[in-house]
């Protein structure tokens, strides 16, 4: 286990918890875009080592954020408990595979596609693009067959959380908003709590199997996650949805910056 002896370190690992938890709150993102290049370049973890840690600040920054939106009234999860079960079924199953994963084009492929989508975000917002695909595509048989739909996206979901260590509540958000008909912030809300469940599943998964989680860099990197994802949960939900999208835009657009720059350093 390594061990987090310096201040700098520590410093590192509180900054990190801190952005996770205002990126996921806000931007219904995943911890793994700041937890990774934290841990493997500034403390010296495996990538393995990394995913799992990250997935255990998903985990807590979903249980916080998403009680923070319970209170609110922005959290509808009885409809969907098989979308959770499922998602937790699936992101267990999915930390067997983990070891096999390709690192170097999975890192790029997740840039790129953060980098596309949080440019589409900023020029449109959330309610034009949700309107431009609905109108492109017909998500009816979802929606009359939810059960079955929710056992496929959620097995999908959650073993892609437990393969690569993604956070599940971007995915989640965009079933709710979809097949259910939630509206943002609803969804944003729900999600996070569900990815208490799912990426928490995955957690232990990583950590019992493998033992690939730094517990006391969880540890240090979950009190900036608190922090974080109580400032974020708050202030989404005062922020209309078409700011909250642009805004979510900009972070994703950053963030895959961020993770191009880890790639080449």
């Amino acid at each position: 286990m390594l061990v987090i002896d310096d201040y700098i370190g520590a410093f590192l690992l509180l900054l990190a918890g801190f952005g996770s938890g205002l990126y996921v709150s806000i931007a219904s993102g995943t911890a793994v875009v700041f937890m990774i290049p934290c841990l493997t370049i500034f403390i010296g973890s495996s990538i393995y080592q990394a995913i799992g840690t990250s997935l255990i600040i998903d985990c807590i920054i979903g249980g916080v954020a998403g009680i923070i939106f319970l209170k609110k009234g922005n959290v509808n999860f009885k409809p969907v408990i098989v979308l959770s079960i499922a998602g937790i079924i699936g992101s267990f199953i999915g930390t067997f595979y983990n070891s096999g994963a390709p690192e170097s084009f999975l890192t790029i492929f997740i840039a790129i596609v953060l980098i596309f989508f949080g440019a589409i975000l900023i020029k449109n917002g959330v309610m034009k693009n949700v309107e431009y695909i609905k109108s492109k595509l017909n998500f009816t048989w979802f929606q009359n067959n939810k059960i079955i739909s929710f056992i496929f996206f959620g097995l999908i979901i959650g073993f892609a959380s437990g393969f690569s260590g993604m956070g599940s509540s971007g995915a989640v958000t965009l079933v709710l908003i979809f097949v259910m008909g939630y509206d943002l912030h609803t969804s944003i809300g729900t999600a996070l709590l569900m990815m208490f469940f799912i990426a928490g599943s995955a957690a232990v998964g990583h950590g019992i199997i493998y033992d690939n989680i730094i517990y006391n860099a969880a540890l240090m990197a979950g009190l900036g996650a608190v922090i974080g994802a109580t400032s974020g949960s708050i202030l989404a939900n005062r922020i209309n949805e078409d700011k909250l999208g642009r805004l979510i835009g900009f972070i994703i657009m950053s963030l895959g910056g961020l993770v191009i720059v880890k790639m080449l350093i």
